[in-house]
């Protein structure tokens, strides 16, 4: 009697594992639809009658098998529909094969019973092993009673009851967890192959993405040397797929710029994502503008790090802004710069002032400014002309301007008139007094010619200088002001003169 019950053991093992290879494509869960139960339902209940089939006679009518094992496993992974499916079948298959008597109609009405049990279990919030090990005793349980009703002989149904709870206690633990087994393999193998799909899916895309994008997409070890290229490489930087293999991306790169991409694609590495901007050399061996983002792989490959490229040519758009950077310049360069003299404007020394003021301040260095008028300009026009005044004082403003040349601290500028302006940081009365001597011979070795003055028959200027020690107490107007006073004396005592502000002479011993 051993024998055939763990051979009826086997059988169920064995059906358990042919079910779930070929049933893998439908899992059992309590979440499974309506037709997968059915379809659940229906294979325990022909495995419960195959087990029937093998049956151990233990008395006249009288047999003993597994099949409620059928029920407890449908019932633990489908829940009340499987069960109830299951035992139905059984119950219809006992009295189909042991016809429609007393001893077969108990059985099949045990069954029924077995299945609403297990069917009522299945709905309990506990584990799924415990339910299990729950609707096994349930289903003894009723088998026992069916065994006590209709077995009289003591020993026998003692012998029956031993052999038979040991088996499906062993029996259907071991079965419960080989069917989790099955169940699990079928679960992985359906997320792997479900994962290949999307793996597929991904490579497909990205294949798609990656020869139909205008963008030049390359893929680089942690040595920055290219291991693919997408096909826009030909319309990008004209080379061809070989030609770039296997070489580096610093091979290609403009030299000034070799360091600013090797930064970019170390900081890629390091902290995932990167941009830039670089010139990179095509083919032809011309450079063009790149602009890239750099994307390093999240896994890792034989202990190496991958880097995705994404360029695009932007040489055109770098032009474009180039260009707007030029007329900007060109623009701010105007703004600053007066239009008859071509020297810088009345604006920009008033913004030059006010910084070199603030410099001085933080530097306790002086500051010298030189004003310069031309003498008797009013009466030269009245002569000749505004065209010819224009042109003198063109000329005059260029004379001045040559003797400072790029680059230089000093800034010269008309500031008004015939009235120019020289700021000089960092300087005192002396270098003031030098430099305005020689503006001076430098204006008269020009002799241009000025009948109408009244002190000279050429062009000459009368020069005032004042230099200070910036403070936080005083304003740039203040240097302006005693520049203007010393210009001024210059005038009142005969033109053709250099004056220097008293006060801020003083000051300066």
């Amino acid at each position: 009697m051993l024998k055939e019950f763990i051979s009826n053991a086997a059988l169920l093992i064995a059906s358990f594992s042919l079910m779930g290879v070929l049933f893998k494509d439908k899992p059992l869960y309590t979440t499974s639809s309506l037709s997968t139960k059915l379809y659940w339902g229906t294979c325990f209940g022909v495995l419960g009658n195959v087990l029937m089939s093998f049956s151990i006679p233990v008395g006249p009518d009288i047999y003993a098998d597994l099949r409620h094992l059928a029920i407890v496993i449908a019932g633990t992974f489908g829940g009340y529909i499987p069960a109830i499916i299951a035992a139905a079948l059984i119950s219809l298959g006992r009295i189909c094969l042991f016809g429609f008597n007393n001893s077969a109609l108990l059985p099949a009405i045990g069954a029924l019973i077995t299945g609403v049990v297990c069917g009522v279990i299945s709905k309990l919030n506990i584990h799924r092993t415990a339910k299990a090990f729950t609707m096994n005793l349930c289903g003894l349980l009723i088998i026992s009673i069916v065994f006590i009703i209709r077995i009289d002989d003591a020993e026998v149904l003692k012998n029956v009851l031993s052999l038979h709870y040991l088996i499906s206690l062993v029996g259907g633990l071991f079965g419960y967890h080989f069917f989790v087994f099955v169940v699990d393999s079928n679960e992985t193998q359906h997320q792997l192959k479900h994962s290949l799909v999307k793996v597929k899916e991904t490579e497909e895309r990205f294949r798609l993405l990656a020869e139909y994008s205008s963008d030049m997409i390359t893929m680089h070890n942690d040595q920055a040397e290219y291991i693919y290229i997408s096909p826009a490489v030909k319309e990008v930087i004209h080379f061809e797929y070989p030609e770039l293999l296997g070489k580096t991306l610093e091979t290609f790169i403009h030299p000034d710029d070799i360091e600013r991409t090797n930064n970019m694609f170390k900081r890629a590495l390091q902290e995932g994502s990167a941009e830039s901007t670089y010139r990179y050399r095509t083919k032809y061996g011309d450079y063009i503008w790149i602009e890239s983002t750099l994307k390093s792989v999240p896994y890792q490959e034989e202990g190496e790090k991958k880097v995705i490229i994404v360029s695009r040519n932007i040489t055109n758009r770098k032009l474009t802004e180039q260009k707007l950077q030029e007329a900007n310049e060109l623009l701010n360069r105007l703004s600053y710069m007066d239009g008859l003299t071509g020297i810088a404007n009345r604006r920009y020394f008033d913004e030059v002032l006010l910084r070199e003021w603030t410099n001085a301040i933080n530097h306790h260095t002086p500051i010298t400014l030189v004003m310069l008028d031309i003498d008797y300009f009013k009466n030269y026009n009245d002569t000749y002309g505004h065209l010819k005044g224009d042109f003198c004082l063109q000329k005059i403003a260029q004379a001045i301007n040559d003797l400072f040349p790029e680059p230089s601290n000093y800034t010269f500028c008309r500031y008004g008139g015939e009235e120019f302006a020289l700021i000089l940081p960092s300087s005192n009365g002396d270098n003031g007094l030098e430099i305005a001597q020689q503006i001076k011979e430098t204006i008269q070795s020009l002799k241009v010619p000025h009948k109408s003055s009244e002190i000279a028959d050429i062009i000459t200027l009368s020069i005032g200088i004042a230099f200070m020690y910036p403070t936080k107490l005083n304003h740039p107007d203040s240097l302006i002001k005693a520049a203007d006073s010393a210009l001024y004396l210059s005038k009142t005592k005969g033109r053709n003169t250099i004056s220097i502000n008293e006060l801020s002479w003083k000051d300066f011993k």
